[in-house]
């Protein structure tokens, strides 16, 4: 007889009830939408936040005090320690290994072109990494810098004469594609070494906005030739996807308990990739480039208080409009819900009609607003990374869930007022 009823009361009040169920399709859309986005397109962001540049900085921990400007080592090719380059392959089996999005190592040149000191830095442009003979990972500068506007062509990393000017080089020095260019390294420490000198080919001009524009980029095996420093490299760059810090990620490791370091260990933070790098790279130095880390914490952080906004405000205007339908209704079934009472009906008999009305309004609300935002986050996901979303079926019992909590919250008030109602008064008028 209840289920009748409800179904009765749905059927007469179509108009009604359909807003109800509009409203709520539109909080749950919300819901779905910011949720399969959070799910689907987290690693697209951090992705897309990982142009900014590295985020981690590898050094050789028995280096000295280094002469660093602008993130370029300035000292002579031959001073101070290097990391070996066979041994950056190891990045790629750490715990975090599939966070690590690119690398490059960079091996800095003071010299001088035409009288004009340049610093030629030796790096990858796209390298293959193999990992254990069946993994290979693309890496280097391309992947590390997708935003770098090249004019020409990029280097290939087994083109010996190839080399990528600064913009800033190139207009001071009137340089442009196809010039030759030779390079000469400046003495190191023995006033008596020769001057050594290289040869390069202009392949590309390279506009980035940082020091790069007033430096040249040349392949890696062709500047370790050059100064005598067959596999070595001074400083690694590191592009990881990580999670924003918090007070327990800066904790000192050594007072934490073994628990507490596991924890510590196992979550994506800069500086527990920057920790198990070090263990993986004998004699290296890792730390997080904050400045980097930080932004991207910040924009990641406030990203989500935006978005969880959202989802609170569109909840609760879902919730005002089912609140004001409902009660609408009680003020029109006055006559039936003393009658109802009248006839012998207890309170919760009253209560379980209306909270069956709202609970078929939720689900109804929360089928429709989850198939509606599960579409708006794939049409979101394609205009701004260029790619759909798929459907996450996870997502639909958190929106079925959010529906009828949405629903039963806005019947309180109204529901309240019904069960105040008595038969006599409601009968009379």
């Amino acid at each position: 007889m209840i289920f009748r009823i409800v179904w009765e009361s749905l059927a007469r009040r179509r108009r009604r009830k359909a807003l109800s169920v509009f409203a709520v399709t539109l909080g749950i859309a919300v819901t779905a939408a910011v949720a399969t986005l959070t799910l689907d397109v987290g690693d697209k962001v951090n992705r897309e936040l990982r142009s900014f540049g590295a985020n981690i900085s590898v050094t050789p921990a028995a280096d000295g005090l280094p002469v660093a400007v602008g993130g370029v080592d300035y000292r002579p090719a031959g001073a101070g320690a290097f990391l070996s380059e066979s041994s950056l392959a190891s990045l790629k089996q750490i715990f975090w290994r599939n966070n690590i999005v690119a690398f490059a190592p960079y091996l800095d040149v003071p010299a001088t072109l035409k009288g004009r000191t340049v610093v030629v830095t030796g790096s990858w442009f796209d390298k293959v990494v193999i990992n254990d003979k069946s993994e290979f990972f693309a890496t280097g500068l391309k992947p590390l810098h997708p935003t770098w506007n090249i004019s020409g062509k990029w280097p290939a990393d087994n083109d010996a004469k190839g080399i990528l000017v600064g913009s800033r080089v190139a207009e001071a020095l009137n340089l442009h594609l196809g010039q030759a260019l030779t390079f000469v390294a400046t003495r190191n420490s023995d006033p008596n070494s020769p001057a050594r000198s290289a040869e390069f080919i202009v392949r590309g001009i390279l506009e980035s906005g940082g020091a790069e524009d007033d430096q040249a980029l040349a392949p890696l095996a062709s500047v370790q030739r050059w100064v005598g420093l067959e596999g070595k490299v001074r400083r690694v760059e590191v592009s990881a996807l990580t999670k924003p810090e918090d007070d327990f990620a800066r904790t000192d490791i050594s007072r934490l308990s073994p628990a507490e370091h596991d924890r510590w260990y196992c979550t994506p933070y800069a500086l527990s990739i920057a920790y198990q790098i070090q263990e993986a790279i004998p004699g290296a130095q890792a730390q997080p480039v904050y400045r980097v880390a930080d932004s991207e914490g910040r924009i990641v952080n406030r990203v989500g208080v935006l978005m969880a906004l959202l989802v609170a405000a569109a909840l609760v205007a879902a919730g005002l409009a089912v609140a004001s339908m409902m009660l609408a209704t009680v003020l029109e079934r006055r006559a039936e819900i003393g009658l109802f009472k009248a006839l012998g009906a207890t309170d919760a008999r009253v209560a379980a009609v209306f909270l069956l009305e709202a609970s078929a309004i939720g689900v109804l609300g929360g089928v429709a607003g989850y198939f509606f935002g599960s579409l708006l986050a794939w049409r979101l996901a394609l205009s701004v990374f260029g790619s759909g979303v798929g459907l996450h079926w996870v997502v639909l019992p958190v929106c079925l869930a959010a529906a009828l909590a949405v629903t039963l919250a806005g019947s309180a008030l109204p529901l309240g007022r019904a069960l105040r109602i008595t038969p006599s008064l409601a009968l009379r008028d």
